[in-house]
C-alpha cells in the first residue's frame, strides 16, 4: 500500500473521533445479531462475565467491533497498511521488554510495600499450568486489542492534529472511561487508569510503535491477577500466590485489584517521568 497518500479525511482528531463512534455503533449491531441468533438478549451478553472462558468470550464480543473498524478505517479513511499501526519488530524488542519488566518491577515494588506496612499477607502457592496458560492467551488477546484500539488508532490520529502530549492526555482519558463499567470502579480508580494510558503511551508518542505498550499491557494484567493473585481491573482470577489483603482500600486497591491503589500513580509517575526522559534523547537518534 502507498503509505504517502493523504487520508480521505484530513483532520486526525476528526477521524479520531469518526472511529470511537463507528466502533460503538458495530458493537451495539454485532452484539445486538448474536442475541438473535443465539435466541438470547443484550443484556445477557453484556453482563459482567464470570470464568476465563466466558471473560473471553464477552471481552471479544465487546470489542471486535473496534478492531474491525480499525482495519477499515486504516485502510480505506486513513490510507494506509493496518501494520503501520506500530507493529513493526526490528529495532523495537528492547522497548517491548522494557514495558515488560516496568510492569512487573512496579507490581513487585508496590507487593512488597504493602507487605513491610503489614497490608498484604500472602498466605499460599499453588501452581497450575492449565490455569496460567489460559489466562496468559486471554491477557495477550486483551493487549493486543487495547493497544490497537487506544494507542493504534486512537492516539496516532490524534497526534496528526495536536501536540503529543496534549493527543496522549485525550487518548488516557478516553482509556480510562471505557473502564469506567468495570467492577467495584471508584474515583481513585479511573485517576489511576488515565495515568496508566499515559504510562502506556509514553513510548508511542516517539516511536510510533506499539511492542512497548503491548508487552506492558500484557505484563501488568498476568503478573496482577494469575501471578500475585490482585484483581485485575475489578475482575477475579485465581493467583499462582493466594493473598489477603489487611488494609485500607485506599492503599491495597480492595476488589479493584492494585491498580486502585494509591501506590499505583506514584510508582507510575516516577516510570512516566524516567521514560519520557529517556524516549525523549534517544528516539531522534534512531
Amino acid at each position: 500500500m502507498d503509505e504517502t497518500k493523504k487520508p480521505m479525511i484530513q483532520q486526525g482528531w476528526l477521524r479520531a473521533l469518526l472511529y470511537l463512534l463507528l466502533g460503538l455503533s458495530a458493537t451495539f449491531a454485532l452484539v445486538f445479531v448474536i442475541a438473535l441468533a443465539s435466541n438470547s438478549n443484550m443484556q445477557n451478553l453484556l453482563k459482567q462475565p464470570t470464568g476465563t472462558k466466558d471473560f473471553l468470550f464477552t471481552y471479544c464480543i465487546n470489542n471486535t467491533g473496534f478492531i474491525l473498524v480499525a482495519f477499515l478505517m486504516r485502510v480505506l479513511v486513513d490510507r494506509k497498511s493496518f501494520y503501520s499501526l506500530g507493529f513493526q519488530w526490528k529495532g523495537f524488542a528492547s522497548d517491548a521488554f522494557t514495558g515488560f519488566f516496568i510492569a512487573v518491577l512496579i507490581l513487585c515494588i508496590g507487593s512488597l510495600l504493602l507487605m513491610a506496612l503489614k497490608l498484604v499477607y500472602f498466605t499460599g502457592f499453588s501452581f497450575n499450568p492449565m490455569h496460567l496458560a489460559g489466562t496468559a492467551a486471554l491477557f495477550i488477546v486483551v493487549a493486543f486489542i487495547e493497544e490497537i484500539i487506544f494507542r493504534g488508532y486512537l492516539l496516532n490520529n490524534l497526534m496528526q492534529s495536536m501536540n503529543k502530549y496534549a493527543a496522549l492526555a485525550i487518548s488516557a482519558l478516553v482509556f480510562a472511561l471505557f473502564h469506567a463499567a468495570n467492577p467495584d470502579i471508584s474515583i481513585l480508580s479511573i485517576a489511576n487508569l488515565i495515568i496508566a494510558g499515559v504510562l502506556l503511551g509514553i513510548n508511542y508518542i516517539y516511536t510510533k510503535n506499539l511492542w512497548f505498550a503491548i508487552f506492558l499491557h500484557f505484563a501488568w494484567n498476568y503478573f496482577q491477577g494469575p501471578v500475585f493473585g490482585y484483581q485485575v481491573s475489578g475482575f477475579g482470577t485465581n493467583g499462582m500466590l493466594q493473598q489477603t489483603l489487611a488494609g485500607p482500600t485506599l492503599w491495597t486497591g480492595g476488589n479493584f485489584g492494585f491498580e486502585g491503589s494509591l501506590l499505583t500513580p506514584v510508582l507510575e509517575l516516577m516510570a512516566i517521568a524516567l521514560l519520557a526522559k529517556k524516549y525523549g534523547k534517544t528516539v531522534a537518534s534512531r
